[in-house]
């Protein structure tokens, strides 16, 4: 009787697992979320925030569910400074008025890393 019962339980945990559809490393590829659950963003229309300073078109950005990434002209991510809110905003990519869904919005400065660095050196 005592091993009917764990058998039962065995059974029980399997089908209830089994019904959560836990998706775990076992999980074929028919189980991997679909475009839809991908595409969580709505499209939404990238904020034009040209001439804004770093801080404010973070915001205008924030407030329109985007992340900002700082680029170079070059695409390169910047890795130092802070360049808060003595730096304007050259462009975005994706463009302003851009109808976009992605996290995140590469904003480019009116000046490249190296000489934002060479200006806060020297103004120490």
């Amino acid at each position: 009787m005592k091993k009917f019962i764990q058998f039962s339980v065995a059974v029980v945990l399997v089908a209830g697992l089994a019904a959560c559809g836990t998706g775990g490393p076992g999980a074929s590829p028919s189980e991997t979320p679909s475009s839809t659950a991908a595409a969580a963003q709505e499209e939404r229309a990238v904020p034009d925030v040209a001439g804004m300073t770093y801080s404010e078109a973070y915001n205008a950005l924030v407030g329109e569910d985007f992340f900002a990434k700082l680029v170079d002209e070059k695409g390169v991510e910047w890795t130092t400074g802070n360049p808060w809110a003595d730096v304007t905003v050259k462009s975005t990519d994706p463009a302003a008025g851009t109808m976009s869904s992605a996290s995140y919005v590469n904003v480019t400065l009116t000046v490249t890393q190296d000489d934002y660095a060479k200006q806060t050196e020297s103004a120490k």
